[in-house]
Parts: structure tokens; C-alpha cells; sequence
């Protein structure tokens, strides 16, 4: 790396709840307190913030005023993506790397709970041709599958397992018998394979100066990716998306061979069968861990999912001085269309 260092220094996160009773403003303060807290500081030593949501789930045109105050955005830098919280976060990277600012708070919040999320993702779909069919994100990953599962006939009882795998241990365990008999809710997707959702808020302050002294995770490779929004147009069964940024990352970090390079992998699947998809996008081998919390299938929230995988990468790396390098992954859109990842190393004890 030749950029100047970007470190993890702080983390605070809201949820993942079923049904959180407080505002989306009270949640985001709860984070965005943890965060600071975490890393000792105030909100004078914020230089800049970037915030991620998306109208239509928060029901507001630019939601991110909402919580102008909350995040310490007033007369302040404030930048704000419309796509996952791990799109956020590299470009708090980007900024630091720039030399524009030093210290950046990023901020991503959903609350699913207020509206029926799969029906307003209809609105994210093409007006003219999948709209009136009812389209929406999860009919995508159906779709999705069904490819994947084509000539596979261990499929279902694959994914059944993982999903049961990645529950194991915590208050939403299950079997993967149980998940194959729960009702089939876009074929051949069943209502248990889903991560469920719920409401929630991650912050994570980046910094060149915080951190540093710390041993907190260094920021140490970057990479996005937009696929086309037309599924027809892409390859079904494989994220090139994923690929692409990956490969972009593993460039700027130095890594020739993913398969031996991550003790830990946090992605952001919503159904077992892109966990199938973005171990082979990544290309990450036998030794890395994947989700040893569970990742996404014990509760997710949209738009906060990735920066939630990102913390949660920075909080083993600083819990297991075995962890030395993590790669944390956030996707957006219909089926993955939108792919970010961030590869973490440790920092000096």
C-alpha cells in the first residue's frame, strides 16, 4: 500500500431487532454514541461524515437530513450513498486516502419494520417490463437460484444445511429438516433459507490518526462493482460483479492468492445459496472462517448489512490475535447487483 493508513478506530451498532419502538433518529444516535465512545472521542474530531439510505425505505425524500444533527453533520462535510453502508465506507477510505480529511464517520440505518420492504422493491425494478409482473428483489434471488439449482439435484438440501449451519448456537437455530419443510416463497427458496429482517443502525469511524497506536484493523484494499440491472443480461449463476471487485481489491492489497491470504470472511448473503456464490467470486479457500457469528442469517438490515459485516470483521480482529487479515463484503440490488469488499489486516499489538 502506498496510500497513507486508513484504520478501523471505532465501531457502534443498533440491532439487528425484529421491531426497534424508537425512531430511525434515536437508533442512528445509539450507534453513532457507540462508535465515538469506542474510540474516545467527541464529534469535534469528526472532519467529515457520509451517511448511507435510501428514500423509500425511510419514507422521506433525502432521508440522510434526518439524522443531519444526530450524525454531527451540521455545518460539517457530509456526503450520502443511496446503496449498501460498505459503498459508504469505501468512500470515507477514499477521502482519507485523498488527504482531503483525516477522521470520517460513516452511518448507515434501515427500519424495515415501517413498511413492506419486498413491495416497495418492486419500485427499483424496470417500470415498463418487470413491474407489472410483481417483480421484486426476492423473485430475483429465486430466479437466481433456480439457476444455480438447474442439474443440481443436492441443491435444496445443500443450502438447507448451510442456513441450519449458520443458525447453530444462537436464538434462531433450526434444522435443516425444518427449514426444507417451512413454505416455498420464491422457488426454490423457502421462507427459512431468508435471512430474516429487521430493523438496525451501524457507525464506524475511519481515521489516518485514530487507531493508529491502538492496534486497530487497517483498511488495506478496496473494491466495487455495479453489474447490469437487467438479470437477463447478466451470468446467473456467478457474481462477475463480486469477481471484479475483488480482484480490485486484492491488487491494491497485494494479494496474489486468495485461497491462502483470509483467516475470515464476513459476507453479506440473504440466502445460502450466495454463500455458495461469493466463496467462488472471492475465491477464498478451505482455512478461511465464513460468518462464525452466523453473519446475516441470524438478522440483517438493508442498506446497514455490509457496514454491520465490516464492524463485525474489526471486532474479531481485535478479539483474536490469530485474525490478521478479514475480508468484509456488502451487496445491494436485484440478486447482487451492487458489490463492495474491504480487506482488513491487523494492526501492530
Amino acid at each position: 500500500m502506498t496510500q497513507r493508513p486508513v484504520f478501523i478506530a471505532g465501531c457502534g451498532q443498533v440491532g439487528p431487532v425484529a421491531e426497534d419502538p424508537r425512531s430511525i433518529v434515536e437508533m442512528v444516535l445509539e450507534a453513532v454514541e457507540g462508535a465515538l465512545e469506542d474510540v474516545g472521542i467527541t464529534h469535534q474530531d469528526i472532519d467529515a461524515i457520509v451517511t448511507a439510505s435510501v428514500d423509500i425505505l425511510d419514507g422521506l425524500t433525502a432521508s440522510n437530513i434526518a439524522v443531519t444533527e444526530v450524525v454531527g453533520a451540521v455545518m460539517k462535510p457530509e456526503a450520502r450513498i443511496a446503496a449498501d453502508g460498505m459503498a459508504a465506507a469505501i468512500h470515507g477510505a477514499c477521502q482519507i486516502w485523498s488527504g482531503a480529511y483525516d477522521t470520517v464517520l460513516i452511518v448507515a440505518h434501515a427500519k424495515p419494520s415501517m413498511a413492506p420492504y419486498q413491495d416497495l422493491m418492486q419500485w427499483a425494478m424496470d417500470p415498463i417490463y418487470l413491474q407489472p409482473l410483481g417483480v421484486d428483489f426476492l423473485t430475483c434471488a429465486g430466479l437466481q437460484a433456480q439457476a444455480l439449482a438447474a442439474g443440481d439435484a443436492g441443491a435444496e438440501q445443500r443450502w438447507a444445511e448451510l442456513a441450519s449451519a449458520r443458525r447453530a448456537g444462537t436464538p434462531a437455530a433450526i434444522s435443516a429438516d425444518e427449514i426444507l419443510a417451512s413454505p416455498i416463497v420464491a422457488s426454490p427458496l423457502r421462507a427459512e433459507m431468508c435471512a430474516p429482517m429487521e430493523d438496525g443502525a451501524s457507525a464506524i469511524v475511519l481515521s489516518a490518526v485514530l487507531g493508529k497506536h491502538d492496534g486497530r484493523p487497517q483498511v488495506t484494499g478496496v473494491g466495487h462493482d455495479l453489474a447490469p440491472h437487467d438479470l437477463g443480461d447478466r451470468e446467473p449463476g456467478i457474481w462477475r460483479g463480486l469477481e471484479r471487485a475483488c480482484n480490485r481489491a486484492y491488487s491494491v492489497a497485494g494479494i496474489d492468492n486468495p485461497a491462502s491470504a483470509f483467516d475470515l470472511a464476513e459476507p453479506s448473503c440473504l440466502f445460502p445459496h450466495e454463500e455458495e456464490l461469493f466463496v467462488a467470486a472471492a475465491g477464498i479457500g478451505n482455512a478461511t472462517v465464513v460468518s462464525p457469528g452466523g453473519g446475516l442469517f441470524v438478522g440483517h438490515t438493508p442498506v446497514v448489512a455490509g457496514l454491520s459485516r465490516l464492524a463485525a470483521s474489526a471486532s474479531a480482529m481485535r478479539q483474536d490475535a490469530g485474525c490478521r487479515r478479514a475480508l468484509a463484503h456488502g451487496a445491494w440490488g436485484p440478486a447482487g447487483q451492487g458489490q463492495a469488499v474491504m480487506i482488513l489486516e491487523a494492526g501492530a499489538p
